[in-house]
């Protein structure tokens, strides 16, 4: 399908632009801190509310919901989850779907933990990247059935 190739596309251009932007990291990581510290010192005023809010939605929190949701959106395992939730106990579908995605997505954030320890982030970035393009050429080309 079309989708997955644009998915794929956006995925690989996104981490290729990670990649690209990533070159100079020394002095954006000590850039980035000081603008963290900068906003924790200005957010003493807010309120109790919006401080958990600031904290809990945070722009690498946003960045991961939507990059999964839209991964996710469509795929054949939500297909398959709505069909199995159809014939069976929706609630236990749900609670059973989540906890293996949890699971599934917190293997890979850990092993991509790992990765990066020994692995720099641009190189991660730009070999996802080319996969991600590869994957959006293949899915063009060679549509799933």
């Amino acid at each position: 399908m079309l989708t997955y190739a644009v998915l794929y596309a956006f995925f690989g251009l996104r981490l290729l632009y990670i990649a690209w932007r990533s070159s100079d990291s020394k002095s954006s990581q000590k850039k980035e801190m000081e603008e963290v510290e900068e906003k924790l010192e200005g957010g003493q005023g807010k309120t109790s509310i919006r401080r958990f809010f600031s904290r809990f939605c945070t722009p690498i929190f946003l960045e991961s919901f939507i990059l999964t949701f839209l991964a996710e959106w469509g795929d054949r395992s939500q297909i398959a989850t709505i069909a199995l939730a159809t014939h069976k106990n929706a609630v236990g579908v749900a609670v059973g779907a989540t906890i293996g995605h949890t699971i599934c997505t917190s293997v890979a954030v850990i092993g991509g933990s790992m990765l990066a320890s020994k692995i720099s982030q641009r190189t991660v970035a730009t070999v996802g990247g080319l996969l991600f393009l590869g994957f959006s050429l293949s899915s063009y080309f060679y549509p799933p059935l």
